[in-house]
């Protein structure tokens, strides 16, 4: 009984040292050199593997967003209460290249009478899909432009 007794104890000493080793400032020192130097040998190995002659990757181009503004949804509401305004918004912006609306209640009226409520609209510009939000009483901005 004394034996597993002095065990745990010896245990429980070690496990607490060993997180006041981690915790160290040294430790974390240690550990971020670790880190760096490993990076920059796996950089190093990546930059001699690479054929004779050949620039260094360029990162690849984001593509631009290219034509008419194209709603896929629109919510106007609460977290837990909502219509579905995705109708009204398309009517008045799809096909556009920018658009901006006042948020109100005139999308598909109030939903949460008394609570702060927010537009969220999902449109698509070409192959690229893009979200904007914006709460009510305030003017939103879709834009294919950029």
């Amino acid at each position: 009984m004394r034996i597993s007794l002095l065990a745990a104890c010896l245990a429980l000493l070690a496990a607490n040292a060993g997180a006041q080793i981690r915790d160290s400032q040294d430790y974390r020192e240690g550990y971020r050199r670790g880190y760096d130097d490993g990076f920059a040998s796996g950089y190093r190995k990546g930059l001699e593997e690479r054929p004779q002659g050949a620039p260094p990757a360029a990162a690849p181009a984001a593509p631009r967003p290219t034509g008419p503004i194209t709603v896929s949804t629109a919510y106007y509401g609460t977290s837990s209460k909502s219509c579905d305004a995705t109708r009204w918004v398309a009517h008045r912006v799809n096909g556009r290249r920018t658009a901006s609306f006042q948020v109100t209640n005139d999308m598909c009226g109030d939903p949460s009478r008394g609570d702060r409520k927010e537009l969220e609209v999902t449109y698509v510009c070409g192959s690229i899909a893009k979200t904007a939000s914006a709460n009510e009483h305030r003017t939103i901005y879709l834009d294919c432009t950029s």
